[in-house]
């Protein structure tokens, strides 16, 4: 049996991933009907959209009143994001809460690489409450159905 064939009968969800120009996972999203990239970061403690997406989008951002941040990057205030879902191929992660924050930060750091702009970052809330298995051979994501 193959690992998609057990981890889907086990309730797991295949979500396909590709590699971005510096060999990042990505997965294609949607985010209130639009098609997003999603980068992939087993470092991220929590799920992200762009906050200039979410103000396009015309979402809720909601200031925490706090900063955040990735490691060695800049301190960015960090907004929450409600009345909206985000779909990885039809799976619906589901995040701690679903976060806003300006990712230029990011992008620029991707650019500088040779890599495309992302829209979203997916972090380990999701893995953590969906038990994430990343499969290399594959190049897929699965999460546990609720």
């Amino acid at each position: 049996m193959s690992l998609t064939a057990f981890l889907e009968s086990q309730g797991y969800r295949r979500i396909p991933l590709s590699r971005n120009g510096v060999g990042h996972f990505e997965a294609a999203g949607i985010l209130a009907g639009r098609a997003i990239r999603v980068l992939i970061d087993t470092g991220a403690a929590s799920t992200v959209v762009s906050l200039s997406l979410a103000r396009d989008l015309g979402l809720q951002v909601t200031s925490l009143g706090r900063m955040g941040g990735g490691a060695g990057g800049a301190q960015l205030e960090v907004f929450q994001l409600t009345g909206a879902e985000l779909k990885l191929d039809g799976v619906v992660p589901r995040p701690k809460a679903l976060y806003a924050m300006d990712l230029s930060h990011v992008n620029a750091a991707l650019a500088s690489k040779g890599a495309t702009p992302v829209e979203a970052i997916l972090g380990v809330d999701v893995f953590d409450r969906q038990a994430a298995v990343i499969d290399y051979a594959t190049s897929s994501l699965f999460l546990k159905d609720a």
